[in-house]
């Protein structure tokens, strides 16, 4: 897949057993060398793989934390490359998930004004989402994605392998993007997402490359001609805007993925209560999405909480609260006008319908 990009054109390639093939995927000589970041979590797993692949190249491993996108410890990935005599001939290559992939944008952005950057994505949260779009963010303090650049990867390789050994929560996450870029499709693509669904196996690699190769078109559609969130990009803040807040607000117990399963129902009950969206249809998606909540108890946040942290969302224009509210498959608006009270009683609402819930146990990312 090429997409083409107002700061340059990248490419993204499927590629199996990926840790087994470094020629394949490294073995020209228009990288100069290779400098790597890893998620801890995925060297823990894969760790013999990772050092024959990455052989004598220098790698930092980093912890996948939220913590590690805060802006103050970034200086300590620079001075690691800087140290390490990288040069602007050379590559930076990320292998983890979407922490360590806005870590290294973020670097590879703004280290001597832009280097090539590789990016082997290893949730599917990353694969199925943020590997395309350009974006890169890092924290501010309890505030989630204040900070950032618009800067993609030169190419993207992804191996379907690495979600085998996900947690079932961060596969969830992953889930999460794929349910909303269809619920914003069409027909077909609702249609293609539940046939998904109901297979017995969701991680099957042929299914889940199908559903990864939707999931990028859909998002590609939208961002190809708005690459810089000007217009309809905007639209596919559909459940981040409660999301985000739920993330900070429960200092990243749920993670993001998750956080905008919650979101997309929360704003789903606005637009129902504003008459934007059916009943039937908020119920028909709430089915949806409550198989695949996270294993949060959301009465232990109140709604101040919530909007406290939604008046800090970086998409806000106004003194009202700004949300995506949808009326249905593919029909999906900015809202600028949500006001407080709104956001008081949904949250009631929600807290009371879905406390029953399954809880589970959450776990690291892999």
């Amino acid at each position: 897949m090429k997409i083409r990009s107002k700061l340059k054109e990248y490419s993204l390639e499927m590629v199996d057993k990926l840790l087994e093939n470094k020629k394949r995927v490294f073995g020209g000589t228009d990288h100069g060398r290779l400098f790597y970041f890893i998620d801890r979590n995925v060297y823990t797993i894969y760790g013999n793989k990772i050092r024959r692949f990455v052989a004598k190249d220098p790698m930092v491993v980093i912890d996948a934390k939220e913590a590690n996108k805060e802006y103050a410890r970034l200086a300590g990935y620079f001075k690691a490359l800087i140290d390490g005599g990288f040069t602007r001939n050379d590559t930076l290559v990320t292998i983890g998930g979407g922490i360590l992939q806005d870590i290294s944008g973020f670097i590879a952005s703004t280290l001597y004004r832009g280097v090539k950057w590789a990016l082997i994505p290893t949730t599917l949260l990353a694969q199925a989402d943020s590997c395309i779009g350009s974006k890169t963010s890092v924290n501010f303090g309890a505030s989630k994605n204040l900070i950032g650049t618009f800067y993609p990867p030169d190419r993207i390789y992804i191996d379907t392998d690495f979600c085998r050994t996900l947690t079932r929560e961060y596969f969830n996450s992953g889930l999460g993007e794929i349910i909303k870029f269809h619920l914003m499709s069409d027909g077909a693509g609702y249609r293609s997402l539940m046939r998904y669904l109901a297979a017995p196996d969701l991680r099957d690699g042929a299914r889940l490359r199908q559903i990864i190769r939707s999931t990028l078109m859909i998002k590609r559609s939208y961002f190809e001609g708005d690459e810089f969130d000007a217009g309809r990009r905007n639209l596919l803040n559909y459940g981040h805007c409660f999301g985000h807040a739920l993330e900070s607000a429960s200092g990243f117990a749920v993670c993001h993925g998750e956080a905008v399963i919650v979101g997309m129902d929360f704003a789903n009950l606005v637009s129902r209560t504003r008459g934007i969206m059916k009943r039937d249809t908020c119920e028909e998606f709430g089915k949806i999405m409550t198989r695949y909540y996270p294993a949060f108890d959301l009465a232990a946040l109140s709604a101040e909480d919530i909007i406290r942290h939604m008046r800090r969302d970086k998409k806000r224009v106004g003194k009202d609260l700004t949300m995506i509210l949808s009326r249905g498959i593919g029909e999906q608006f900015k809202y600028n006008d949500i006001k407080e009270d709104e956001i008081r009683k949904a949250y009631a609402e929600l807290v009371k319908i879905r406390r029953t819930c399954p809880l589970r146990r959450g776990s690291k990312e892999r």
